[in-house]
């Protein structure tokens, strides 16, 4: 059976796409190859999982081959036992997620907690939602509140067509 890496597969696409020399269509090539190699790594990624499925289901066996279920070992604390055993310890670790805090709060309750906690320092962390905005105020005030300011999206290069 043949070497798969991606040394092996680099060289057979270059072979049979060879990569220009020229900036411009170097970077549009690897533009290419990298967006239809996405594409493939997906078509890969579904043709294994049904393979694994179905070597599972029919309980299939090589000679050449092992399917072997690789399991990964996650840590992590028993909080409920911590919280009983050792109940000082807990409460100087203890803490809650900010992803879980903001669900369970509202994000108007956090900023008021936070300001009384640092006052007027708060003032450099100020954010509006722009959704809350656009809700309680009509347009044309709105508009004198949002900026609009570009934000480069990366490059793409396009193939001019002569």
């Amino acid at each position: 059976m043949t070497t798969i890496n991606t040394d092996t597969i680099r060289v057979a696409l270059e072979a049979v796409f060879p990569v220009p020399k020229e900036e411009y269509a170097h970077v549009f090539y690897c533009q290419q190859m990298n967006s239809s190699l996405k594409d493939l790594a997906k078509v890969y990624t579904s043709q294994f999982s049904e393979g694994v499925s179905e070597i599972e289901a029919g309980g299939l066996l090589s000679d050449a081959f092992v399917l072997r279920k690789e399991i990964r070992m996650n840590r992590e604390v028993d909080v409920p036992l911590l919280r009983k055993n050792l109940p000082e310890l807990f409460q100087e670790i203890v803490h809650i997620k900010i992803g879980d805090a903001t669900k369970l709060l509202s994000n108007r309750f956090i900023y008021e907690a936070v300001k009384k906690l640092i006052g007027d320092r708060i003032t450099k962390y100020d954010e509006v939602n722009l959704a809350d905005l656009e809700a309680r105020l009509p347009e044309p005030e709105l508009s004198e509140y949002v900026k609009i300011t570009p934000a480069p999206k990366g490059y793409v290069v396009y193939e001019v067509n002569s």
